[in-house]
């Protein structure tokens, strides 16, 4: 009882007035009502330059999402049995916009569809009348009309009923992502329809894209909630109202959003490896966002200058969201040395202070094990937890306080970061508070120090615990060989790295412990854990050569 107690008080203390009269306004009876009228069409058309949607149908009947497929005949559109997110992904309609059913000979499907939809889902009933479904299928409907010209007069005014009931109440309860989206979408109404309620909906989306803007997109490139995913969703979205706007709506803040687009890639560029495989830290997994290539692509289309990322020897402290990033064309290291996120919006937070992700040769090596699932299950709970990624967990605890299973309660602060370097050689270390709400003299302090082609990754915990465990997760593509307590890291036969613990003395025991990786939603794959057991003010050195 007061465990929760202490909980809600310590998630809530943190939000801002808005989510909170927001939360109550959302639940209050709406006085919206169906029409049956839409405003005319604006002679706006965008046939081509969208990023393509990937195939997760070939008849409009068996759908995969999360690696889960499901026929549609059977479920239907809201069956509670199936997850949420996936009747989610059902909803937002994405796959109209896979290039195969722009097809003349499958346009009939697509209209039956959304007929069918249509009549399954009546006017503010069920999960599809949700904002943020609501906002990613009006920008779906619109996007496959601009290029096959086929929505007819009943998907036509279900469109417009489904802008007016978005506009009557964005998400403003849950901020971030989803209220951006609902900007989205109300600016691509106000574009798509004409009128003086469509240009209101148009200038109720272009005012939250401009508060959001610089909320939303650090100075560093960063989308806020510092995942992979979505920010690289985030890219598609600004990407998509560059398109649509530049030349159709002056009061598009353009060169403010190009800027964002610009240095958002080059992050992006800086937290991906080869093949187009995010770091894995928050709610992030790949096959979900548009590739980097894509939206590179995108951005060029658009006539968008990009940054060439370097590949020499170098190293970035992106201080707004709090990554390290040293790269070569042998080496990349991925550090977390910043918050969890903003401190109103933690829902997609991971307590992974002070994890790291190590790539060499090309070949990712260590590894946070990724998100593969949402809800409230404790295995939700578990990938969220400090024990999930490649750090030290004090006392069988998280260093922040994640539960439910998109809530946050006390979480740890990074303090005295130090960062050295000296041509490809650097030194950074870090240390942060999670531990102190059991104890204000814990500290966990970690240290990163490569020097030619040696990396040592240095723990330590300070105060009085019981006990801590510091955790590496290793790739499922790496295999390894023990000669006692050296390790030989492999590839595909090909070596990568030879690596030892000590604690300034002597070697110390390193466990392998069976666990999971999760590289997509819905994907649990069988990988290795390397763990090394801490005392009280023990130092532990994690020494590879590579």
């Amino acid at each position: 009882m007061w465990r929760k107690i202490s909980l809600l008080f310590h998630t809530i203390k943190f939000l801002k007035p808005a989510q909170i009269i927001g939360r109550f306004v959302h639940f209050l009876p709406r006085n919206i009502q169906e029409k049956s009228i839409y405003p005319k069409l604006s002679k706006t058309t965008f046939q081509q330059g969208f990023i393509a949607k990937k195939s997760s149908t070939h008849d409009l009947n068996h759908f995969t999402f999360l690696s889960e497929t499901n026929c549609l005949s059977e479920i239907g559109w809201d069956n509670n049995q199936v997850s949420k997110l996936w009747r989610y992904n059902l909803h937002y309609f994405d796959f109209i916009n896979d290039p195969a059913f722009k097809h003349p000979e499958k346009i009939d499907q697509v209209i039956s569809l959304l007929h069918h939809w249509m009549d399954e889902n009546p006017f503010g009933k069920g999960t599809g009348w949700e904002s943020y479904p609501i906002s990613l299928r009006i920008i779906n409907w619109i996007k496959w009309h601009w290029s096959t010209q086929s929505l007819t007069d009943k998907a036509m005014a279900s469109l417009w009923n489904q802008v007016r009931y978005l506009g009557d109440r964005p998400e403003y309860h849950l901020l971030g992502n989803h209220l951006f989206m609902n900007a989205k979408a109300l600016i691509f109404a106000g574009v798509f329809f004409e009128g003086a309620e469509a240009e209101q909906y148009l200038n109720q989306g272009l005012e939250i894209l401009k508060k959001e803007l610089n909320e939303q997109f650090l100075d560093d490139g960063a989308h806020f909630e510092l995942s992979p995913m979505y920010h690289a969703l985030g890219m598609e979205d600004l990407l998509d109202l560059f398109a649509i706007c530049q030349s159709q709506v002056p009061i598009f803040p353009q060169a403010e959003v190009a800027l964002k687009i610009q240095k958002g890639l080059v992050w992006l560029a800086l937290m991906s490896y080869s093949q187009d495989e995010l770091a894995h830290f928050n709610d992030c997994a790949n096959g979900i966002a548009p590739t980097r290539d894509e939206l590179e692509s995108f951005a060029k289309f658009l006539g968008l200058r990009l940054d060439k990322i370097a590949h020499k020897s170098e190293a970035s402290l992106l201080q707004a969201s709090g990554f390290f990033v040293a790269q070569s064309k042998e080496f990349k290291l991925i550090a977390d040395v910043g918050k969890i996120g903003p401190s109103y919006l933690p829902g997609h937070a991971h307590a992974d202070s002070l994890s790291f992700e190590l790539a060499l040769q090309g070949e990712r090596v260590f590894v946070n094990s990724g998100t593969s699932l949402y809800g409230l299950s404790s295995e939700r709970l578990r990938q969220r937890s400090t024990s999930a990624h490649s750090t030290v967990e004090v006392n069988g605890e998280n260093s922040s306080e994640v539960w439910s299973g998109f809530r946050v309660a006390r979480r740890a602060e990074p303090m005295d970061l130090e960062w050295d370097q000296v041509g490809a050689d650097f030194t950074l270390a870090c240390s942060h508070t999670g531990y102190q709400r059991f104890s204000k003299d814990i500290v966990h302090r970690r240290i990163w120090k490569k020097e030619g082609q040696r990396l040592s990754i240095q723990d330590q915990v300070f105060g009085k615990i019981r006990k801590a465990k510091a955790r590496y997760f290793l790739h499922p593509d790496i295999t390894m060989k023990q000669d006692m307590h050296v390790f030989t890291l492999e590839k595909n036969g090909k070596h990568l790295a030879t690596l030892f613990a000590e604690d300034g003395q002597k070697m110390v025991e390193i466990k392998q412990v069976n666990s999971t990786y999760h590289p997509n939603f819905g994907l649990s794959v069988p990988t290795i854990c390397l763990e090394i057991e801490m005392n009280e003010t023990q130092k532990i050195i994690l020494n590879l050569a590579f």
